[in-house]
């Protein structure tokens, strides 16, 4: 398959509000590329390995989205560029948007220079699956090879989500997995003992990637991972459940969660943006959920609830 690339450079200011308009069109995932990184990140401290920073702009920030190349999405993604600066005044004057056709077998080849393993708690190690990341006994290590679905464990909504499993999955305990992209959550959840995970996406490619995920890290035995948009094809139950989605689907699947949530269990929402946090803690409390902690990261919610 054939993917669309689409490359705007535009302000830090306005790189958030572009960024969610590119996934609410329904990118693949957005590379993030930023002119402050040359300078100020030669390493993060969760970073195992040396980012390379030769392919970053000069200025501002350059968001690459991808679709596939079928989808023709040009005209919406500039009629939705031209509402949003009309919708929020942001500075897009200089803002230039480019495209290109990428093959996946050459995607799947540049992706590698972005992505190097990270530690995201003192326990938890995600790694790409070519790396061979140093370890230490006791460490939890996931491997994964996203492909075309993203979601590595680097951004911050993957790593808020990670941090709060690793508290909250106990040994038996059965995962729900909503919008799982590559596995890495489901993953993690089988790693830290649970013993049933459930994962679902509504997109074919993404279900096709966690499944190898899965099987790269031997957990076929406890993660199912099928194709479903939120709870639609599904009637499993658990006592956790995790969607790492958009604030707005996050509100819209609130009513039908409960159904699939033990008494007392966990429900753990990620992928909000800071403005965006008290629409989806309201619209969660009116399904009679109650908020036990409240998770910040670079302007990234993630909210545990428990019903």
């Amino acid at each position: 398959m054939n993917w669309t690339e689409y490359r705007i450079h535009t302000t830090h200011e306005a790189a958030d509000a572009v960024s969610h308009m590119l996934a609410e069109q329904g990118s693949n995932g957005t590379v993030v590329e930023d002119a402050k990184d040359r300078n100020e990140r030669p390493k993060r401290p969760d970073e195992i390995g040396q980012p390379s920073v030769g392919h970053l702009p000069l200025e501002g920030v350059v968001l690459k989205a991808y679709f596939p190349e079928s989808a023709q999405k040009d005209e919406e993604i500039r009629k939705a560029l031209v509402e949003l600066q009309q919708r929020s005044g942001l500075d897009m004057e200089h803002m230039t948007i480019d495209t290109e056709i990428v093959k996946e077998e050459d995607w799947e080849e540049a992706w590698k220079a972005y992505y190097k393993p990270i530690r995201v708690s003192p326990n938890l190690i995600i790694t790409p699956s070519w790396e061979n990341a140093e370890r230490e006994t006791g460490d939890v290590v996931v491997e994964l090879d996203p492909g075309m679905a993203f979601g590595t464990g680097a951004h911050a909504t993957t790593i808020l989500c990670l941090q709060a499993l690793e508290r909250i999955v106990n040994e038996g305990n059965r995962v729900i997995d909503i919008g799982t992209g590559s596995g890495v959550l489901s993953i993690a959840s089988a790693k830290f003992g649970a013993t049933s995970v459930f994962a679902y996406d509504s997109d074919e490619l993404a279900v096709n990637v966690a499944k190898e995920n899965v099987a790269i890290n031997q957990v076929e035995e406890k993660v199912t991972v099928k194709q479903s948009d939120l709870f639609s094809e599904t009637a499993a139950k658990g006592e956790i459940i995790v969607a790492n989605l958009l604030a707005d689907i996050i509100i819209r699947m609130a009513p039908d969660v409960k159904p699939h949530l033990s008494p007392g269990g966990y429900l753990l929402v990620s992928g909000i943006i800071e403005n965006k946090k008290d629409d989806v803690r309201k619209a969660l409390e009116n399904e009679g959920f109650q908020v036990s902690e409240m998770l910040e990261q670079e302007d990234w919610v993630a909210i545990v609830l428990q019903s």
